[in-house]
């Protein structure tokens, strides 16, 4: 049997829970199954496998950073199948798509692609008082999950499979809100703006250890210091128990983003939410309100 590589990025760990789910149905079909998280550093060499697989969550209704960085600098693979898998909490634009032509682009052959929603932990959010697919990827999502590893060892006995069709495209709005959170910005602007209340840092390093690219150093004076390689995932800004950290999320510019896409997510039936105060890195659920007789 074949030798599979899962590479995949998952701060929240439901990246990862999909991934275990997939690996399951591929070794149940007797493949060997090897899994790797970009936030560990870099994966191994693929040319060791036979079957590459891709995880990753959609973030700005693209490709982690990190996914997309990795895909870029692969080496041609020359024919070798591949899969992909995405998650979200809320809307997935083009995540999916992209990562797909990334690996077409260096010669994979796709066997499958599937997309899932697991728990949304994006401050953006939370600081509005919405979680978004809280519970997921639930119990029913995981055994799917485990039928398309399962699928996906059918598909390498077959000649010919069909593919699964391309997400549609997201609206404007969404177009604008990724291209103003493109690396570029990033890069150029955003990475430069974090700031950190030295009244309020207690120096416990939780920014640092959670930052998911090392981004984030402590300089000479014990000063946080935020390098060019950030994601805009918050983690830093999310789970800073004193609040010391403030960062361009909470930008004018970005607020009517913000709104409408809480707005949005929160009155769409097929996407689950819950309300919630998050404060001092903490995020806790507020009870669901009372329905009255009547209502």
């Amino acid at each position: 049997m074949s030798r599979c590589l899962i590479v995949y990025f998952s701060q929240g760990g439901t990246t990862r829970r999909v991934a275990e789910a997939v690996s399951t149905g591929l070794r149940a079909q007797g493949h060997e199954v090897d899994l790797h998280d970009l936030e560990d550093g870099p994966p191994p060499a693929h040319g060791r496998y036979e079957i590459l697989g891709v995880g990753c969550p959609a973030h700005y209704y693209r490709p982690a950073i990190v996914v997309s960085d990795y895909l870029e600098n692969l080496p041609d693979l020359s024919g070798k199948p591949v899969f992909t898998f995405v998650l979200h909490a809320a809307y997935l634009g083009d995540a999916g798509n992209v990562v797909r032509r990334l690996l077409a682009e260096k010669g994979g052959k796709e066997l499958g692609y599937a997309r899932f929603r697991g728990a949304g932990h994006f401050l953006g959010y939370l600081k509005h008082g919405y979680r978004f697919s809280p519970a997921d990827p639930n119990s029913d999502a995981i055994a799917r999950a485990e039928r398309f590893g399962g699928e996906l060892a059918a598909r390498l006995a077959r000649e010919t499979h069909v593919l699964a069709a391309h997400d549609p495209p997201p609206p404007a709005v969404y177009q604008l809100e990724r291209f103003l959170t493109g690396r570029f910005f990033i890069r150029h602007l955003y990475s430069k703006l974090f700031r950190v209340d030295g009244n309020k840092c207690s120096h416990c390093t939780l920014c640092m250890k959670g930052c998911p690219t090392r981004n984030i150093r402590e300089d000479h004076k014990g000063r946080r210091v935020w390098g060019r390689e950030c994601i805009l995932c918050f983690a830093c800004e999310m789970n800073c128990p004193r609040e010391a950290i403030s960062s361009p999320m909470t930008w004018s510019m970005f607020w009517p983003f913000m709104v409408y896409n809480t707005w949005s997510a929160a009155r769409d039936p097929a996407i689950e939410h819950v309300r919630v105060v998050h404060a001092n890195g903490r995020t806790t659920v507020l009870p669901a309100p009372q329905r009255r007789d009547g209502d």
